[in-house]
């Protein structure tokens, strides 16, 4: 059974299928397919409207459904220049302090940071690992979780494996193999990581600071972003995974396993 697993998302993880299902997503005619689509995918989720902009008969196809707009009035992210704060919507699926090349997936199963974020870094210090999953039904744009200066990205990996439970329990070194965009942001003095990772039928990983990113090797932004401002967003659910400088962390406001909203606070940050 377990062989039948591999090859099940062995197959499925081909960008191939992403591709097409992000043409399956965008389709707009015949506009009753368009709104079944939706509509069957609104029920199956129970996604509460109210919390977004419009109603699900104002969206031209199930991709501009997926990407759905906060509404500020119901649902205001809210600014606290104490806290550092979650980037999107989804679960905490690890909490970790780490003080080596080496972070959890799930209960034992491990992949290098350093494969990760495509950078050779120095552990001394230590760091606080934070992973965040998004399931189909979240909000799928992400934000900017301090008042920050974007520095540098890369876009790399290129298998698009599910990140649910299964398959974070299956396939070894499934955040390095699929793939991502690292983000390298400056927070004062601090230097920290922001990873959105791609999963099976997620269309594209988009961000704000470019229209179609640079493969495979760092690229230089030095863009200001605020905090809570959007950064970018997922065409489906997805990672998105945080690595911390320990000093920059205080009190920590969420463990493993909690549901966290976008503008929730992760941890308070310490004073410089």
């Amino acid at each position: 059974m377990n062989y039948l697993k591999l090859l099940f998302l062995f197959v499925i993880s081909m960008p191939l299928f992403s591709r097409l299902w992000g043409v399956v997503t965008r389709i707009e005619k015949p506009e009753w397919l368009a709104a079944k689509m939706i509509s069957v995918f609104k029920n199956h989720y129970d996604i509460d409207m109210n919390q977004f902009v419009g109603n699900e008969e104002d969206y031209g196809s199930l991709s501009k459904f997926f990407v759905r707009k906060l509404d500020k009035n119901t649902r205001p992210l809210k600014d606290d220049e104490k806290s550092f704060l979650s980037p999107s919507d989804g679960v905490v699926t690890v909490c970790e302090k780490v003080a080596a090349d080496i972070a959890t997936q799930v209960k034992g199963r491990t992949y290098s940071i350093s494969d990760l974020v495509r950078k050779e870094l120095d552990f001394s210090d230590g760091y606080y690992l934070f992973t965040i999953y998004l399931s189909p039904k979240d909000y799928h744009r992400y934000h900017v979780p301090v008042n920050t200066t974007v520095r540098s990205y890369i876009h790399t990996g290129w298998r698009l494996f599910p990140v649910n439970k299964m398959s974070v329990n299956c396939i070894n070194d499934l955040f390095v193999r699929n793939e991502r965009v690292v983000v390298k942001m400056k927070k004062d003095d601090y230097e920290f990581y922001y990873v959105a990772v791609g999963a099976t039928f997620v269309g594209s990983i988009k961000m704000d600071f470019f229209s179609k990113p640079v493969d495979g090797k760092w690229t230089v932004v030095d863009k200001e972003y605020t905090q809570n401002q959007e950064l970018g967003m997922f065409e489906m659910g997805s990672t998105v995974v945080l690595l911390v400088p320990e000093n920059m962390v205080g009190e920590v406001n969420i463990g493993q396993g909690d549901t966290v909203k976008a503008g929730d606070p992760l941890f308070q940050m310490t004073k410089k």
